[in-house]
This record gives structure tokens, C-alpha cells and sequence, in this order.
């Protein structure tokens, strides 16, 4: 069974490395960038990754700021109902 964390005190910048961005662009260009960027940061508060589509596709190359919200460690493919659940609780919070 999954671990859920909440409230996690991080920013994650996904930089996304899809066949339409990289064609549009250069993601490890961007990534560089962004890591230089946040230098001046706290290390473990702002993470910068690749994701391999954001599904934005028409619009890249793109980047997606993401902070805080619910983690959920040690998943497996029965967790999937718990995660949708909590997926569907934010869509419900962001729909009020």
C-alpha cells in the first residue's frame, strides 16, 4: 500500500522532453537554464525535471510549475484508485 505525504514544502519545474517540444526546441537547453536560474535557491525545495509529455504538445517547448500538494510514495498498480480519488478531490476544490 502507498504512503501518502501531504503539504510537501517543494516546487518542481517540469521541463517536458516530448517528440513535439524537442522538435520545437531544446529541452536540455531549457533544463540547463533552469537549473542555472535557480541557483540562488534552496536545493531541496525546487526540484527541475524532465517529463516526457506534458500534453500541451501544439504550444511547446513547455514547462510546468508545480508546488506542494499531495506525494504518494511506494505506489503500485493497486494505489491507482487512491490517487485517482485524490485527483478528483483537488479537481472538486478548484472547481468551487
Amino acid at each position: 500500500m502507498s504512503e501518502k505525504v501531504e503539504a510537501l514544502d517543494r516546487v518542481w519545474v517540469l521541463v517536458c522532453k516530448g517528440d513535439s517540444c524537442s522538435q520545437k526546441g531544446n529541452p536540455e537547453k531549457i533544463r540547463v537554464a533552469l537549473k542555472q536560474a535557480a541557483r540562488e535557491l534552496p536545493a531541496k525545495r525546487v526540484k527541475v525535471s524532465y517529463v516526457s509529455c506534458l500534453g500541451m504538445c501544439g504550444e511547446g517547448p513547455n514547462v510546468l510549475v508545480c508546488k506542494g500538494g499531495v506525494a504518494f510514495k511506494r505506489c503500485g498498480g493497486a494505489d491507482g484508485g487512491e490517487i485517482i480519488a485524490e485527483v478528483r478531490r483537488d479537481l472538486e476544490r478548484t472547481d468551487s
